[in-house]
């Protein structure tokens, strides 16, 4: 047995079939049809029941007596109806629905409640007497059967008449609990609350059997089901365990045996359902085996009673106790893949809100069937009962008591009615064994209080309810009952829409109506003929008399519409324009509202043929209200035989509706001539001296093109589709006619080819788009086609060389789509050369106020079409040339191998310098150029170097770098004038290559050579010398000697004192920096006096302040690498200097300006401490008369800061002393623990000598006591030890090495 998907817990809804074979089991659920099978023939008259079985495919007519639904007028009164065959009594509607009620207010429900008044009259009456008790079960098929309280069976006929009353076997054995008839409706089992089961004849209600040792007396009777063999049921009990009880007659003694299928000790079943198949179907192989399906909460079995039981099917379920599983089993014919037809059965499994369905299948060869889901349903109530109604529908009752019918197909819920007031009998007590003294399981009882499938029945399409307040039936109403009922109600507009709905196939839960389909379209039409009809009389019966005409318009509005779909959907145009528009002819408005209508329905190809009277009205109409654009498209839809030609083309003369004049003209008289030459007359007067047309003349023009186009591509205008009987024959007249020399009635300012040379005025490129995509139908390719084809070459060469408007642009387009022409395979196309040179040279002047692109354009496309292969790609670059038609020269530059020339051209394009660099590393770079080739390029490159570089400067770096670098000087004197320029070049030349220093020259050691290194430090200092310092430091592969010349050269003190620092003359260093020093100090103090700004003086003294860092960065620096007293004496030097300075401002300058300097002194002071002794530098100070008279103020800072740094020295020192102090006594007491601690010798002879280790005890050799034991655990004589690691030319004098183990090399 497969493995099916989950269908419960998960969305899969087919875990055995096919996406195909699924939609065909779903399209074939619209019914089983008896006769598509050979069923033999009955030997028996028909019964009643036979007849009834009939229509069983659409639902067929009533359950009971036909007579009982036949005054259908009578049904419309109420919602609930009387099913009773003496009369309909009405019952009032007035009140709410209320449970218990006995009707329904009005509706237009797809379902039908009936009362059966006599059966629930005698089952009621039966209420007061204590003896039958209430209604508990019922039984639906050819008999009706009760079952009470009190264990009495009432048996009805279907006159609903009461046949028989069958009275208990035994007294006090409870309720009636279940009952089932046999296939033949001749005996009657019921079963009873307290587990006892009888059997009854049907027809006379006598007692056959009771049936006491086939069942416990502990448990209660659930539900009874009889299968195929009338001799086998189906029973369960509300100890969860399913029967099989076996009827025998044994020498005429009838005897009665049950077997246990499924016990409820291993899980509770609370659904068995048995496979119905040999009362349709008698040949059916599932007719033999009796197939079963039992469900518990969590798991479905479907199992075979013969030949021998057993399961073939069993998947796991998700069920709660209070929304328990249901099983109902239903016939439907499946379509295979081959056309066939077969009968299978479907199983529909319902838990909560949804329903599963489950076909079994008979597999030929294979002894089980197979059994696959389908589909799965989730509806939004939960699920109480359900019946299948016919094989697309299904009734279900939700736990509201709601009877709803599921369309199967679309999954959807059509129709819902309340049946609470039927008061629904459940079967609580049974399950929870009231009537027993056996306890049953918390889940059976909770199931038990939504359970009523023993008060619920289906027969013949008919759900039977049994409830408190009486027993009702449930079917659905015949479409002509349905549309009865609305045209009873004035709803005659829904009734259409619902038989058009039901002709389109889109009406759901659809009963009554033929399987032809034919038959039913006809059927269907002539009842919306008659509805409309109805709603006609009524619309104009109702016609509102007073009151704005906006409401009579409304009232025509709302019906007429729906009048014309109906009959445009039906196909029934005589009607529509016959005695429908006739009808509403009478009226002045009706008649405009049903005019207004055709229009949506032509636009929307509803119709496409009109009466010719009825459209003559509708365009009077339009053509009043000046609607011209609708009458032109509705002309254009309809067939010519729909309108009066001579109206049409008058109306479409007069309005310029061009579309209707062509579309008559070519369809009504195969002439696509006249309306062609007789527009393009009218578009060239209109264009005339316009250099800005209208938006309607652009709007002709197009349509012009487009027309032209359908009729030389043989289609038909303005649909597009093919035109099948004159498309060579408009093609060619239509051709014949551009081709014309003058048109039919010319004046004396008509120009030559007047027709051809509108279209071209008009868009040049489109109209010869025509000319091409009509060149390629067969009709111009033969002898006469190609003949037409010359003769417009000839004319387009005359209109475009001697047509003074014509653009370069229409010149070049002309041009190239005789190029084209004459390229084609086997063409035959002869051109002036004349014409085309002189073309070539009115494109090619040199005029700035023409438009160059559009011209260089225009040529280009003519050398590219092959139209100047006469000419010589010589003349054609002289001419490119002088008219600076750079794109072109680049052709025929790069054609001709002339790079040096393309170089020049990129370079003068404006528009295309961009791509020059592209160019350049191209042919520089790649080696399919030659190397004469890309000399040239580089003697170009050299004289346009200063123009690359204005454009790019780093592109230009980039390929210099990669293709030209040995020509870096020859490059740099082309800029000589340049400086700035030449800065910028090297700098770019240097950036390069010391990103990428793998691609500069290839060269060993440095990559940037020392050559051009030093020009660019000779640069730098001339443009940028502040940046000559950072350069020098960070970067290295330059001259420094020939360095130090240009930065002497041009005064770059910092650069100097650098190299000279790194050349190792500090002290010649130390006086360029003292100079500058100097040299700023004077400037200072000049700028110190009172008189001077104070902008100058902030200036001079952030320059001094930078050269004093600068000598004590120096100072710093250098100090380091030299000797005690050479570093004092270059620190005492400078501060003598800085003392000198400041003696030298306090004689100079005002008090607001001396300490400036001062301050200065002091960082000069905190610099110098760590290098110079302090007592050296402190007796220099206050010795100094610049600190002998000052305040100590200005020597707090200085001082303070000396104490704070040897106080912190002091307490860093003593800590870490104190550290080490500390690591020195946890290392010897670390060292003092592990050698006082025993250790554990792991051998017992020596590893070297292989002699016992004990043997040191007692030995005579005193080098034999003695051991040495590692850490380890490994130990060894001494000696020996001492042997293996002595080494001969140890020296007395070095210390013995400590021992390792020989083992482990521990220490």
């Amino acid at each position: 047995m497969g493995d099916f998907g989950n269908p419960f817990a998960t969305g899969a809804d087919d875990a055995g079939h096919t996406a195909e074979e699924i939609d065909a089991i779903l399209n074939d659920l619209q019914g089983t049809d008896v006769s598509d099978f050979d069923i033999p023939a009955i030997a028996t008259l028909p019964t009643l029941e036979s007849i009834l079985n009939e229509d069983d495919t659409d639902g067929g007519g009533s359950f009971f007596d036909s007579s009982a639904f036949n005054n259908s007028a009578a049904s419309y009164t109420s919602g609930v109806e009387d099913a009773s065959i003496a009369s309909f009594d009405v019952v009032s509607g007035a009140s709410a629905i209320r449970k218990c009620a006995e009707s329904l207010k009005v509706n237009d429900s797809l379902i039908k409640l009936a009362k059966l008044r006599k059966v629930s009259a005698e089952t009621i009456k039966q209420k007061s007497p204590s003896k039958f008790g209430n209604p508990t079960v019922v039984l639906i098929g050819s008999r009706l059967a009760i079952g009470t309280s009190t264990g009495y069976v009432h048996v009805f006929d279907l006159t609903q008449k009461l046949v028989c009353r069958c009275s208990p076997p035994a007294a006090e054995i409870g309720p009636v609990s279940a009952i089932d008839a046999n296939r033949d409706e001749r005996r009657l089992l019921v079963g009873f609350a307290k587990g006892l089961l009888a059997l009854y004849d049907l027809q006379t209600g006598k007692h056959l059997q009771t049936m006491e040792d086939v069942h416990s007396f502990e448990c209660s009777i659930l539900s009874i089901k009889f299968t195929d063999n009338p001799n086998m049921a189906i029973f369960t009990d509300n100890g969860g365990s399913v029967y099989a009880l076996e009827f025998k007659s044994t020498l005429g003694r009838k005897s009665a045996s049950s077997t246990c299928i499924f016990s409820g000790s291993k899980g509770e079943a609370f659904a068995a359902e048995p496979l119905l198949v040999s009362e349709k179907f008698p040949l059916h192989r599932f007719s033999e085996t009796f197939i079963v399906a039992v469900v518990s909460l969590n798991k479905l079995i479907i199992a075979e009673l013969k030949p021998v039981l057993r399961s073939v099917f069993s998947f796991p379920l998700e069920a709660s106790p209070t929304k328990p599983p249901l099983l109902e089993w239903h016939i439907v014919t499946i379509q295979t893949g081959d056309n066939s037809k077969s009968v299978e059965p479907v199983l529909a499994v319902a838990t909560g809100r949804q329903i599963v369905f489950v076909q079994v299948s008979a597999v030929v060869g294979e002894a089980a069937p197979k059994c696959s889901f389908i589909q799965r349903t989730t509806l939004e109530f939960d699920i109480m009962n359900i019946k299948w109604m016919n094989n697309y529908l299904l009734s279900v009752i939700d736990i509201a008591e709601r009877l709803h019918v599921v369309d199967i197909r679309s999954q959807s819920v059509i129709d819902s009615v309340d049946i609470s007031f039927v008061g629904l009998t459940y079967q609580s007590s049974f399950y929870k064994g009231l009537a027993t003294t056996r306890s049953v399981s918390q889940a059976m009882a909770l199931a038990g209080d939504s359970s009523c499938s023993q008060s619920i029945g289906m027969y013949q399409g008919q759900i039977v309810l049994l409830g408190n307040n009486g027993v009702f039936v449930a079917s659905l109403r015949m479409w002509f009952e349905r549309v009865e009922r609305l045209v009873s109600k004035e709803k005659e507009l829904e009734a259409i829409k619902f038989v058009l709905d039901i002709y389109s196939g889109q009406a759901k839960g659809v009963l009554g109506l033929t399987r032809d389909a034919q038959e039913r379209r006809g059927i269907l039409r002539r009842q919306v003929r008659s509805l409309i009809q109805t709603a006609i009389d009524r619309c104009l019966k109702s016609v509102p008399v007073h009151g704005k005409i906006d409401i009579l318009k409304e009232h025509f509005e709302a019906v007429i519409p729906v009048c014309m779909e109906a009959c445009t959907a039906t196909g029934d145009y005589e009607f529509l324009f016959g005695s429908l528009y006739d009808r509403f002819s009478l009226d002045v408005m009706a008649r405009s509202v049903y005019l207004q209508c055709l229009e949506p329905m032509i636009l929307n190809d509803d119709l496409d043929d009109l009466s010719p009277g009825v459209f003559k009205d509708f365009i009077e109409l339009y053509e009043s209200r000046d609607q011209f654009v609708s009458i032109e498209a509705c002309v254009v839809r309809l067939k010519v035989s729909s309108f009066d030609i001579h109206q049409v083309v008058g109306v479409c003369r007069q309005y310029d509706l061009f579309d209707g004049l062509a579309y008559v003209f070519t369809t009504a008289f195969a002439d696509a001539r006249t309306p062609l030459e007789e527009y393009l007359l009218r578009l060239r007067r209109e264009m005339r001296g316009k250099p800005n047309l209208p938006d309607e003349i652009v709007a002709l023009g197009n349509k012009l093109i487009v027309y032209l186009s359908c009729c030389l591509n043989g289609l038909t205008y303005p649909s597009g589709l093919p035109n099948d009987t004159h498309a060579s024959a408009i093609a060619l007249d239509v051709f014949q006619s551009l081709l014309a020399r003058h048109s039919r009635s010319p004046d004396d300012a008509e120009p030559v080819f007047v027709h051809l040379r509108t279209l071209l005025d008009f868009n040049t490129r489109e109209t010869l788009n025509v000319f091409a995509m009509a060149f390629n139908q067969p009709y111009f390719n033969d002898a006469k086609g190609l003949e037409f084809q010359q003769q417009l070459v000839d004319r387009l060469q005359q209109v475009v060389v001697h047509g003074e408007d014509f653009e370069p642009t229409h010149v070049s387009a002309v041009f190239t789509f005789i190029a084209r022409l004459m390229t084609k395979p086997d063409a035959k196309i002869v051109i002036n050369r004349m014409l085309i040179e002189q073309t070539l040279e009115v494109l090619c002047v040199a005029d700035s106020r023409s438009r160059h692109d559009e011209r260089e354009t225009a040529v280009m496309e003519l050398y590219h079409s092959g139209v100047l292969k006469h000419i010589g790609d010589k003349l054609v670059m002289k001419l490119a040339e002088t008219a600076k038609f750079f794109r072109l020269c680049e052709i025929l530059y790069e054609k001709h191998n002339m790079y040096d020339k393309l170089l020049n051209c990129y370079l003068d394009d404006s528009l295309r310098k961009g791509y020059i660099f592209g160019f350049l590393q191209r042919v520089l770079i790649s080696p399919l150029y030659e190397e004469a080739d890309r000399q040239l390029v580089r003697d170009a490159f050299i004289v346009r170097f200063a123009d690359l570089l204005a454009l790019d400067r780093a592109k230009t770096a980039q390929l210099t770098v990669s293709s030209l670098w040995n020509d870096v000087p020859r490059l740099l004197k082309v800029i000589s004038s340049d400086i700035m320029g030449q800065y910028l070049f090297v700098k770019a030349l240097f950036d390069f290559v010391l990103r990428t220093p793998s691609t500069a020259t290839g060269s060993e050691g440095t990559a940037f050579p020392m050559e051009y290194h030093d020009i660019f430090i000779e640069l730098m200092c001339q443009v940028r010398p502040d940046t000559v310092y950072d350069h020098i430091r960070s970067n290295d592969g330059f001259d420094a000697d020939r360095a130090l010349e240009v930065c002497r050269k041009y005064g770059l003190v910092k650069p100097m004192a650098y190299l000279l620092e790194k050349r190792g003359d500090a002290d010649q260093a130390l006086d360029i920096l003292m100079e500058e020093f100097n040299r700023m100090v004077c400037h200072y103090l000049v700028s110190q006096r009172d008189e001077a700004s104070t902008e100058e003086y902030e200036k001079t003294l952030h320059a001094t302040t930078d050269t004093a860092r600068l000598v004590m960065d120096f100072c710093q620096r250098v100090g380091m690498k030299m000797d005690q007293p050479s570093r004092e004496k270059m620190w005492l030097r400078v501060l003598e200097f800085m003392l000198s300075a400041i003696k030298s401002t306090d004689a100079t300058c005002g008090d607001s300006r001396k300490s400036d300097l001062r301050i200065l002194c002091v960082d000069l002071l905190k610099c110098m401490t760590g290098h110079v002794d302090l007592l050296v530098f402190l007796k220099l100070i206050l010795e100094d008369p610049a600190y002998r008279h000052g305040k100590f103020g200005e020597l707090r800072d200085l001082l303070l800061g000396i104490v704070d740094a040897y106080s912190y020295e002091t307490i860093l020192l003593s800590s870490t002393r104190n550290l080490l102090y500390r690591d020195i006594h946890n290392q010897i007491d670390r060292k003092k623990k592990s050698a006082s601690k025993a250790i554990s010798v792991s051998n017992d002879t020596c590893k070297i000598c292989d002699m016992s280790l004990r043997i040191a005890s007692y030995s005579d050799d005193k080098e034999k006591t003695h051991l040495a034991v590692f850490r380890c655990g490994h130990a060894f004589h001494t000696v020996c030890l001492k042997n293996l690691q002595s080494t001969p030319s140890k020296s007395e004098k070095e210390p013995p090495r400590a021992f390792r183990c020989p083992e482990c090399k521990h220490p």
